[in-house]
């Protein structure tokens, strides 16, 4: 949770450059995406992770933690693309979705692969977002979030096609 809030915090000014922000989006799953960002250059999925003074290491398949694996990347993937298909269902368009781990605390954090998912360090998560180059219309992050704020839309993740009923 203070992972997660530290995150929320950073990502807070974005919203004056007209970025939508969700916090805690739950799933039937029981579980929740910690933070929804959506903005120019698409939807990010951000995965908080709170590691105070470890080392991260990031390779190709898994994150090692103090040299202890573990499933984020696949799992953050996963995550996204679940996403991207619901928005896109939802908002009639394709809707780009990007994984994001956020860690926190960490000592220290080494890339050893590009993984397709931006791991980062939690504090400059409201600099890295918006570099990356824009996708989407002023117009299209309004409908994105008109539609993704609504928990009904999560409360369909997983389960058959709109259009197949």
């Amino acid at each position: 949770m203070e992972g997660e809030q530290f995150v929320g915090a950073r990502l807070e000014p974005l919203k004056a450059a007209g970025w939508r922000v969700l916090h805690g989006v739950p799933l039937p799953s029981g579980s929740d995406i910690d933070h929804v960002v959506i903005g120019p250059p698409g939807v990010f999925t951000v995965n908080s992770k709170h590691h105070p003074g470890a080392t991260i290491w990031v390779g190709d398949k898994v994150v090692k933690v103090n040299r202890n694996g573990f499933p984020y990347l696949e799992n953050s993937k996963f995550e996204a693309n679940r996403t991207a298909t619901l928005l896109s269902e939802w908002c009639g368009f394709e809707v780009p979705v990007h994984p994001v781990i956020a860690v926190v605390g960490a000592q220290k954090i080494t890339l050893g692969a590009t993984p397709g998912v931006t791991v980062i360090d939690g504090e400059q998560i409201a600099a890295v977002l918006p570099a990356q180059p824009a996708v989407l219309s002023p117009n299209r992050v309004d409908r994105i979030f008109t539609i993704a704020r609504h928990r009904h839309v999560w409360s369909q993740m997983g389960k058959r096609s709109r259009k197949a009923r």
